[in-house]
C-alpha cells in the first residue's frame, strides 16, 4: 500500500496531480480544496495518500493532512459512498465542520454538498455519528471546549447507553459555563439534563 508520497510536482490538473518519485510518476486524485495549497510545478511536495484498490479500479487519492485522509477512509466505509463523493465532501467543507455537522444531525448542512441528498445525509449521520472522535473537533472560533475532560465525560455517558450526538452538545455547553469543572460534575449535570 502507498500511504505517503514525497517528490516533485510534475503536473497539476483540476482533478489530479502527478508526483515524480525516483523517476516514477504517480497520478494522485485530490480534493479541489487542496489545489490552493499546492506548490508550483517542479517544486517538492509531500502528500498523504490512500491506495484505492477494486477489481476494475486502482487509484491514489491525496490529502494534505492525516485528519483529511482518515475522514476519507471513514467515508469509504459508509454504504454507497465512493471516492468521488468522498472527495466532494472534503472539497466542500473542512473536516472539522463536516464532523460537527454529523454529530449535531445537521442534515441541511450535509445536503449542501454536491452529490448528497436527504437519504445520503441521513445515512452518513447514522453510520458515522458514533465513529467521530471528539478530540479531533476543536473549534477555536466558537470557543467550544473539546479536551480530555470533555472526551472522558462523553465516553462515560455513552458507556451508560446515551447516544454521542445527544450528550455532545450538553457536555460542551456545561464546559463552556464552567471551565474548571471536574469530570464527575460534568457527568452529574449531564445526567440531570438527559433525564
Amino acid at each position: 500500500m502507498i500511504a505517503y508520497i514525497k517528490g516533485n510536482l510534475i503536473r497539476n490538473n483540476l482533478e489530479y496531480i502527478v508526483v515524480e518519485v525516483n523517476g516514477v510518476g504517480y497520478k494522485v486524485y485530490i480534493p479541489d480544496s487542496l489545489q490552493q495549497d499546492l506548490p508550483t510545478v517542479g517544486e517538492e511536495l509531500e502528500i498523504h495518500t490512500y491506495h484505492y484498490v477494486r477489481e476494475d479500479n486502482i487509484s491514489l487519492y491525496g490529502f494534505s493532512s492525516v485528519s483529511d485522509l482518515e475522514l476519507f477512509e471513514q467515508l469509504l466505509n459508509v454504504s454507497k459512498i465512493g471516492p468521488k463523493v468522498a472527495l466532494n465532501i472534503l472539497a466542500t467543507m473542512p473536516t472539522r465542520d463536516f464532523k460537527l455537522a454529523i454529530i449535531n444531525n445537521e442534515i441541511n448542512t450535509l445536503k449542501e454538498i454536491k452529490g448528497i441528498g436527504n437519504k445520503t445525509a441521513k445515512r452518513l449521520i447514522l453510520e458515522l455519528q458514533e465513529k467521530i472522535e471528539l478530540d479531533n473537533i476543536l473549534d477555536d472560533t466558537s470557543s467550544q471546549i473539546v479536551d480530555t475532560r470533555t472526551n472522558d465525560s462523553i465516553e462515560a455517558l455513552v458507556s451508560l447507553g446515551y447516544k454521542q450526538s445527544d450528550v455532545y452538545k450538553i457536555v460542551v455547553e456545561i464546559c463552556k459555563e464552567d471551565k474548571d469543572i471536574s469530570v464527575e460534575e460534568i457527568i452529574k449535570r449531564s445526567l440531570a439534563h438527559l433525564s
